[in-house]
């Protein structure tokens, strides 16, 4: 009997971890450790599209302006994001892109930012060993369980924020997605990287002809004659970055599905004393979009990420629960049933 007793009180305390774990799964794991930035992100999605207008920086620099300004030229771009390190809830991730036009490199970034591994917001909290590049906002994706709002997005070749703004919901190959929209005023090119690839000065017959040639007014013509002889020889320059974006996000894990960018880089001259930017020349106006590959290939990202959260989150925890409340409820029924024995025998009159 005592036995039997013992047995019953393990059952019980088995039953009721096996609820416990269940609530541990769903409110613990899964919002800490599974919703969250993995450790083991290695993502390379392909974009692809046309330089309505490209200038070339070698023809450039040759004083060859009319041969400079390609039309039309097609152009791909390829980018990974990598978890590079974690620490707990920050990861140390990478960020590299690779864009061609016609076939041939004119361009190669590579930044590293420090991240809440939930809400993908840049961060500081970070080991002081990472070198990391200083950023606002979001910066290679949107936080798990993303929201109907507008959120701050970071642009590296600014090296300021603009909004990403909630639009609409829209289906992607098959995915539920929220549609959200960027849009950067033109805005100076302040990156390092990206300046590398870009003429920094050209002499100042050169940029003459540039004025004559590029998109200024017939004031704004005479204003720049005027300025050209007090730039010093060669003439340095600087760039703007106008952008208006498209985002589609699968809500639940954050991942990108889709991407429509639609961008232009203008050269242009810094006027003494006031600081203005006075605009000359596009010499890059592109759009660009994911190709349906890589689109397909983040909707499978998508529904494997779902399922694993629903694993986790929901599956499990409603298995372990319910085997945990049967072996409950089979130790109480057991417990009330009355043992056979033999019957008492009828006391003597």
């Amino acid at each position: 009997m005592r036995t039997n007793t013992v047995l019953r009180g393990i059952g019980v305390v088995v039953g009721l971890a096996l609820i416990a774990s269940a609530f541990v799964l769903a409110y613990v794991i899964t919002p800490d450790y599974v919703k969250r930035l993995p450790d083991d992100t290695d993502v390379t999605r392909s974009y692809t599209g046309t330089f309505r207008t490209l200038v070339d920086a070698q023809e450039v620099a040759k004083g060859n302006i009319a041969a400079a300004i390609k039309r039309d030229v097609p152009m791909a771009v390829e980018r990974t994001v990598k978890t590079e390190k974690t620490s707990g809830n920050k990861a140390l991730v990478s960020d590299s892109r690779t864009t061609t036009a016609a076939g041939n490199t004119v361009e190669k970034t590579d930044w590293n930012y420090a991240v809440n591994r939930k809400t993908l917001e840049a961060t500081t909290g970070h080991p002081a060993d990472w070198a990391v590049t200083d950023a606002q906002g979001l910066t290679v994706s949107w936080p798990l369980d993303a929201k109907k709002k507008t959120y701050t997005g970071w642009r590296p070749e600014t090296q300021t924020t603009t909004p990403l703004t909630y639009a609409r919901t829209e289906t992607k190959s098959g995915v539920s997605t929220y549609v959200y929209e960027a849009h950067l005023p033109p805005t100076r090119i302040t990156d390092s990287q990206v300046l590398a690839s870009l003429p920094p000065a050209v002499p100042q017959a050169t940029l003459a002809l540039v004025g004559q040639l590029g998109t200024l007014s017939p004031t704004a013509r005479q204003q720049f004659a005027a300025l050209l002889p007090t730039l010093g020889d060669p003439v340095p320059l600087a760039y703007t970055l106008e952008s208006a974006d498209t985002f589609w996000i699968h809500a639940e894990t954050g991942i990108v599905v889709d991407t429509q960018r639609s961008q232009q880089r203008v050269a242009g001259v810094i006027a003494p004393g006031s600081g203005a930017f006075l605009p000359l020349l596009p010499v890059s106006d592109v759009s660009y979009q994911q190709t349906p590959k890589s689109v397909d290939a983040a909707a499978d990202d998508a529904n494997d990420a779902h399922d694993g959260i629903m694993l986790v989150g929901t599956i499990l925890p409603i298995v372990v629960g319910v085997v945990g409340a049967l072996l409950i409820a089979a130790v109480l029924l057991i417990r009330r049933r009355r043992p056979r024995g033999t019957p008492t025998p009828p006391a003597n009159a």
